[in-house]
């Protein structure tokens, strides 16, 4: 490979260091919320093992900036996307999933399409440019048929896909890239604070209006435990009633088992872990999409678009407990943040 054409990573970066530090806040804050409320330690596993496995996806999206488009990574991308698709789960969680494989294959395009030889162990040239190509294109039609799944979800991943397109198919001047960075971070967030005051205006609303009625995404059940969470919040404004106390508290969520939790994850956290939780649960996600605006500018509006989209989808629902979809989200935001079209080389094999 010659220099030109090298991979390149950027050494981690201050967003990636504030991220790291948040991740250690909320571990620490979840241990000691689960203590002062008298919880047991597997009451809030779910919560402690968020910076853990969010924490292993960063890692390993960095080992994905460092080899992006082998013949390997791409074959295993869409190997999981096989196995999510046909693995039985809660298929909002599985839409999701669909949503960071699309951000996935744009990422492995966004190093095809650059012109940029691709490192392969076995199997030759010919075979990995193929695949590097054919496999991401692959892996994100399934990331559709998977999202396809929740309503939610299929409404946003035509904003990831959207934003992999404008990614690819727009050569932004470099001098630029910190400015499609920050608006991408400020576009995001946006859209997440946006869903945030929309779903505490419809828990507050006295009665549930009819056209919301009609959609089985958003429907009564979804006001009544959203109310549930903000009145076990009030009780308990800070430290919050403890990882596991919202299904105790509430009657509904004790009612059927797909209704167990608040299906709000910024709620969740508040009734559960208070004031502090929630203030750490959104700064993560400032964190995280800051961390994948730090790298080129393809992969930044990728990064930042996928992890945005996620967090908007969980302001309706409860996705952030599923491991897999957590890791996935590391891995494209350490991935986005990570790559670079400048800066250190990484040899490849």
């Amino acid at each position: 490979m010659d220099a030109h054409a090298a991979l390149t990573l950027r050494r981690p970066s201050c967003a990636e260091g504030v991220l790291a530090a948040l991740l250690g806040a909320w571990l620490l804050w979840a241990l000691l919320a689960t203590a002062l409320t008298g919880r047991t330690i597997g009451d809030g596993v779910e919560y402690a093992a968020l910076p853990v496995v969010l924490g292993a996806g960063l890692v390993l999206g960095r080992l994905c900036a460092r080899w992006a488009g082998g013949f390997v990574l791409s074959a295993a991308t869409t190997a999981l996307a096989l196995a999510v698709l046909v693995t039985p789960f809660y298929a909002n969680a599985q839409a999701a999933v669909g949503v960071q494989l699309v951000a996935l294959s744009g990422l492995l395009l966004s190093t095809a399409l650059a012109g940029r030889p691709v490192a392969s162990r076995g199997g030759g040239r010919r075979r990995s440019t193929t695949a590097a190509v054919v496999l991401p294109v692959l892996t994100g039609v399934l990331g559709v048929l998977l999202a396809a799944r929740a309503e939610a979800a299929s409404i946003l991943v035509v904003a990831v896909a959207a934003l992999v397109a404008l990614a690819l198919a727009l050569a932004v001047p470099v001098g630029v890239s910190r400015v499609v960075g920050v608006a991408s971070i400020g576009i995001g967030l946006v859209g997440v604070a946006g869903a945030l005051v929309v779903v505490i205006v419809l828990a507050r609303l006295p009665v549930w209006p009819q056209w919301l009625e009609e959609d089985d995404s958003l429907s009564w059940a979804r006001q009544l435990l959203w109310r549930d969470a903000l009145e076990l919040w009030g009780e308990h404004p800070v430290v919050g009633a403890g990882p596991g106390s919202f299904v105790e508290h509430s009657e509904v969520a004790r009612s059927e088992p797909h209704l167990y939790a608040v299906h709000s994850s910024v709620l969740q956290v508040g009734a559960e872990l208070g004031a502090v939780g929630a203030v750490l649960f959104l700064a993560v996600l400032v964190a995280g999409a800051s961390v994948a605006a730090q790298g080129d500018r393809a992969r930044a509006v990728i990064g930042v678009g996928a992890w945005c989209a996620l967090a908007v989808h969980s302001m309706i629902d409860h996705l952030y407990e599923f491991p897999v979809v957590v890791v996935l989200a590391g891995v494209v935001i350490g991935w986005a943040g990570a790559s670079a079209r400048r800066g250190r080389r990484a040899p490849v094999d």
